[in-house]
């Protein structure tokens, strides 16, 4: 190269948009959650006084249903019943620049026993 004549740089790459699911925190979905149907305490679980949460790991789709439920810890009393409660929770669509995506989020129901 002469007298600094050459080939330009190659322009900077364009910012890639998520192929895959994104991951958000639990908070951040819990603020798009449109439908919550409160678990049926198992009558079991409840004679046993058995009490705790069930966590979960779920794919939130683009048009914002349950998918990919997956369970994480639980005591197996309470499973169950949060695990068909969760999967009619309805989400507003997570959007990214514009665009509803899929996003993975951990999900945790508690069950108290009253007093």
């Amino acid at each position: 190269v002469i007298g600094g004549v050459g080939a330009a740089p190659p322009p900077p790459p364009k910012p890639k948009a998520p192929t895959g699911p994104v991951r958000v925190g639990g908070q951040v979905a819990e603020a798009n959650l449109i439908r919550r149907v409160q678990p049926v305490y198992p009558p079991l679980a409840k004679s046993a006084r058995v009490q705790g949460t069930v966590e979960f790991t779920a794919t939130i789709s683009k048009n914002g249903n349950i998918e990919n439920l997956t369970l994480l810890r639980g005591h197996p009393l309470l499973v169950n019943a949060a695990r068909e409660a969760v999967l009619q929770w309805k989400y507003r669509p997570t959007m990214l620049n514009g665009q509803p995506v899929e996003v993975v989020t951990d999900i945790i129901v508690n069950f108290t026993l009253s007093q």
